[in-house]
């Protein structure tokens, strides 16, 4: 090629003379003057002569010129595109968190009534919202259970402690005889027997509603609790006349809970049973497994509960018309609710209002036997 235009090219170095040396070399160099590159390629001896083609690379300086404007264009749409869509999508999951924050907000200021209302921010804006959601209302079981502990204790203890205050002023203000003492005193330690049992009581009563309540869980047998149960109230039924009946499978009932506190709940809807069923009555026990529960059924042929006390007879120290007359603080059913409820169940009470009365309590049933399993009574 006519290499003329490109007079500024520098010489291709070539061999001395008479060297056998066969040349091919590609260069590329900037020719002063020329605003684009030169690409030399030179070839020989052929025939005695070397050969030096060259091109210019003007048509791919232009190429090579529009591809880096068209990718900085990209590059810096890309950029500040994706800066925008960043900074909506942290606005976006900031506002859930915002939200918790509120929630916080109103925490501090008393109102445990608001909750976190889950949005579309993503999955883990949704749960750290549930989790929230939950903690606020293990905290409101928690003051609630307080403030009624606190109410129970102002307004249903005032009377014991009204009734040792009156042993004692009644005892001060008579003769100096020992003996008055002695039974005031003894009277006095009585009550309060019965006032510091009523507050234990509350306490393992608020605390299994709160969630709490420290469970030893174990595989139990629920046939056995019954029957160990019977055999306990058995010769107090038959003291009173009272027929204590059962009606066990062959097998075992398995539950998963806390063997002691079940017994306990066992033990309050018997005593109960047997304490308000007259002479002549009978008193039936009853478990058996139905899909994945555990029945346990206390039927008794007492003077039944009315129609209008079936809805409060869980609640703490209430007590019916037809039970003032019989000694107990009103906690034992209430307790026996909060133990069932502690352990996934739940228990309900049925009566026609005139005769006779029927507990029902339901727990998640167990799978599996293991072996060797003692239950203390």
């Amino acid at each position: 090629s006519d290499l003329g235009p490109w007079r500024a090219l520098p010489p291709p170095a070539l061999p001395g003379v008479g060297s056998s040396e066969t040349v091919k070399r590609f260069q590329t160099v900037s020719v002063p003057g020329h605003p684009f590159p030169v690409r030399t390629i030179l070839k020989g001896p052929l025939r005695g002569r070397f050969l030096e083609l060259g091109t210019t690379l003007a048509q791919s300086e232009v190429l090579m010129e529009g591809f880096r404007r068209t990718v900085g264009t990209a590059l810096a749409l890309m950029l500040v595109g994706g800066g925008l869509v960043g900074w909506g999508l942290a606005r976006r999951a900031m506002a859930g968190v915002e939200r918790v924050t509120q929630a916080a907000r109103r925490i501090a200021h008393g109102d445990l009534s608001r909750r976190v209302q889950p949005g579309r921010e993503g999955q883990e804006i949704v749960d750290l919202a549930v989790a929230f959601n939950r903690m606020l209302e293990r905290i409101q079981a928690l003051v609630q259970e307080l403030k009624e502990v606190t109410d129970n204790i102002a307004h249903d203890l005032r009377s014991p402690l009204t009734r040792i205050r009156g042993m004692a002023e009644t005892t001060l203000t008579g003769g100096e005889d020992l003996a008055a003492y002695r039974e005031m005193a003894a009277a006095v330690i009585e009550e309060s027997d019965r006032l510091v049992q009523t507050i234990n009581t509350m306490l393992e009563i608020a605390q299994a509603d709160a969630g709490v309540a420290p469970l030893c869980m174990s595989p139990v047998d629920m046939g056995g609790i019954i029957e160990e149960a019977r055999d306990l109230f058995l010769p107090a039924a038959e003291e009173k006349g009272v027929v204590l009946e059962s009606a066990l499978p062959d097998g075992p009932l398995w539950v998963r809970g806390d063997q002691a506190r079940l017994q306990r709940v066992v033990a309050n809807l018997l005593d109960n049973a047997v304490k308000y069923t007259p002479s002549g009555g009978t008193v039936r026990l009853a478990a058996r497994a139905a899909d994945e529960e555990v029945l346990v059924e206390v039927t008794d042929t007492g003077p039944g509960i009315a129609e209008a006390d079936l809805p409060k007879i869980f609640d703490r120290f209430f007590r019916g018309d037809k039970s003032r007359t019989t000694p107990g603080s009103g906690l034992g059913l209430s307790l026996a609710r909060a133990v069932v409820r502690a352990h996934g169940g739940s228990i309900e009470a049925a009566s026609s209002g005139t005769r006779g009365s029927r507990f029902t309590l339901r727990l998640p049933r167990h799978t599996g036997t293991p072996p060797g399993t003692a239950f203390s009574t």
